[in-house]
């Protein structure tokens, strides 16, 4: 019930309603994608009988240390500069088609991400280095991918509200709890993790980064599609 009805109350209301709805729908692709990699990572090894990329530890860690703190950020994103253009969305729609769509092509990206981590980890310094390959491979695109899950068309570095501090906040302490297992001997030896080498590293960061670029292309031909059927409909 609206105590003051002037109309820029009921607009502000509307654009925070909106935020707020945005902002579960950001907070739930971002989750998805990371559970469905990892499902389906663990399928196609299960499947072609291969050994475990990740071990049951390293998938508890991502879900805890580099997918709470960033999906929480997510949940207090600022609205778009863009949120009062979008079209009014109906009860019950929360899943939409195209937050569907996202959610299963970007978790087979990032799933492909992984085992082809793990592969390359294999054959350069044997099984471990390949689970630990894999391991950073997963958890590091997690939490890259929490800053283009900000806009499903908008460009990453492209946010007039500016950076979410606290989304870089998440970043950092979620890098610095990897840094710990990866670097602090009992730690790692705890999570079962290889020291990996300069190259090793340089390979694991292409292919985290790759899914920053792999949705910037979607979002990319997104907008030249709309731009294009806009100038048809004029």
């Amino acid at each position: 019930v609206f105590l003051d009805e002037s109309f820029t109350t009921v607009a502000y209301a509307i654009k925070e309603g909106r935020r707020v709805y945005r902002n579960i729908q950001k907070v739930i692709q971002f989750l998805l994608v990371g559970n469905i990699a990892e499902i389906l990572t663990l399928l196609v090894a299960t499947v072609f009988n291969w050994e475990a990329p990740l071990l049951a530890i390293h998938i508890l860690w991502v879900k805890l240390a580099t997918a709470t703190l960033p999906a929480l950020a997510l949940g207090v994103d600022p609205a778009s500069k863009n949120i009062m253009k979008h079209q009014p969305v109906k009860s019950g729609t929360l899943f939409e088609k195209d937050l569907v769509r996202r959610v299963i092509t970007q978790g087979s990206f990032v799933a492909a991400m992984t085992i082809c981590a793990y592969w390359i980890g294999k054959a350069t310094g044997g099984h471990l280095t390949g689970q630990t390959m894999a391991f950073c491979v997963l958890a590091l695109s997690q939490m890259l991918r929490a800053f283009n899950q900000r806009s499903n068309t908008e460009p990453v570095w492209v946010r007039a509200e500016g950076i979410n501090p606290w989304l870089v906040i998440s970043f950092t302490v979620s890098a610095l709890l990897m840094a710990c297992i990866l670097f602090i001997p009992a730690l790692r030896t705890t999570f079962q993790l290889a020291l990996l080498n300069g190259v090793q590293w340089l390979i694991v960061i292409l292919l985290s980064l790759l899914s920053i670029v792999q949705v910037e292309f979607i979002k990319l031909i997104k907008r030249v599609y709309n731009r294009s059927a806009r100038n048809n409909r004029q």
